[in-house]
């Protein structure tokens, strides 16, 4: 039987002002009975795992070249189809990630990983009603006593969160606690739900049980801190920051958060600092990147910002929110502060062609063309 791996980690923003990030679903996985691999479709497919395993920037086309390859001669090995989903959804790429997923599921119905993938796929971008059946067909698909059935039931319920749907959210995390069982991550969510409410209170109560149950889950404090950021403790929310940040080195969500609010506040020289450390941890981390190009801009230190903004530009999947806000900001960046109107009309020009209507500063970029007369 052919090795499984997962080799890439999924994204999804949990929405509201904080960012989360998660991983993929690590859940017990049915293989589908098929006929014995194809000799030269399973070398190819080992190609692909060894480009993933040695890394460097061609790894990905290296192994979706592999990929293809293998399933040009056998179209039937679901997993090479589910790590080109991965790939296309580490690149931005949605729509080919969730046709990738797709043929996955009707080569092996009950792979809950692909259903996973194709939920957060469809979440971000924008199918929400597709996303919630995904969500909701891989809660089926797992046994009650599944401890990943609850993580999938916050995920859910997070997606509901950040569409307002609060009682649906709700509900979602009180059925899977019925059959299933309570967890930290459902309380987090439940909390976190409470907090998008204001009902501080309560979200106090859970997040406080959170902990209970967990209490080296980083998520929970990063929770805690925004609710106190929201009560208006500003100095026991930066500690609670610090707290989830020194638990895990992995989790910078935290430290991204505490970043944001220091940009909000106007302290550039502090969210540098905080931003400097993820860039430098992850470079990747592309929201991070365009963070801390306003801190630089912030500071006066435009060559930087504009330096931050262009890697993101030539690094970041061109469909992703960070390649849109960087557009932008670089735009803005030319016109109103390096004196530079040819190059920022240029890139505002650019922006409206690439940026979907929905982008949260289409409509900004729209008025500020009309302002500078770009046409």
């Amino acid at each position: 039987m052919m090795k499984r791996v997962i080799f890439i980690a999924m994204l999804a923003a949990c929405g509201g002002t904080t960012r989360h990030v998660e991983t993929g679903p690590q859940t017990a996985q049915t293989k589908a009975k098929r006929d014995p691999v194809n000799p030269a479709a399973y070398k190819e497919f080992e190609s692909a795992m060894r480009a993933e395993r040695l890394g460097g920037p061609e790894a990905s086309e290296t192994a979706r070249d592999r990929l293809r390859a293998a399933l040009k001669i056998d179209n039937k090995i679901w997993e090479a189809w589910f790590d080109l989903g991965v790939i296309a959804w580490k690149e931005g790429d949605d729509d080919e990630a969730i046709d990738d997923f797709t043929k996955v599921l009707a080569i092996n119905p009950n792979h809950t990983a692909s259903l996973m993938a194709r939920a957060e796929a469809n979440r971000r971008a924008g199918h929400k009603k597709e996303a919630r059946g995904d969500y909701e067909a891989a809660v089926k698909a797992m046994e009650e006593d599944d401890p990943n059935r609850r993580d999938v039931a916050a995920r859910q319920a997070s997606m509901l969160r950040d569409d307002g749907d609060f009682d649906d959210a709700v509900e979602v995390l009180r059925d899977t606690v019925r059959t299933s069982g309570i967890n930290a991550k459902i309380y987090t969510e439940l909390g976190q739900i409470y907090l998008a409410q204001k009902r501080l209170e309560l979200a106090q109560l859970v997040l406080t049980k959170a902990v209970g149950l967990d209490a080296k889950d980083p998520a929970v404090y990063n929770a805690l801190a925004m609710l106190a950021l929201r009560q208006g403790k500003a100095q026991e929310s930066f500690q609670l920051f610090d707290q989830a940040a020194s638990m895990d080195a992995n989790y910078i969500d935290a430290r991204f958060n505490k970043a944001s609010v220091l940009l909000d506040a106007g302290d550039y020289a502090r969210a540098k600092v905080e931003l400097v450390a993820i860039v430098e941890k992850r470079p990747d981390d592309y929201a991070a990147a365009v963070a801390l190009g306003v801190a630089h801009r912030g500071l006066k230190e435009y060559p930087d910002a504009k330096k931050q903004w262009e890697r993101v530009l030539k690094e970041a999947p061109k469909k992703s929110d960070a390649h849109m806000d960087a557009l932008w900001n670089l735009a803005t960046l030319k016109l109103d502060f390096m004196e530079d109107p040819n190059g920022g009309k240029a890139d505002l020009e650019r922006y409206l062609q690439e940026a979907p209507n929905g982008h949260s500063r289409h409509q900004d970029a729209e008025n500020k063309c009309k302002e500078v007369k770009c046409h």
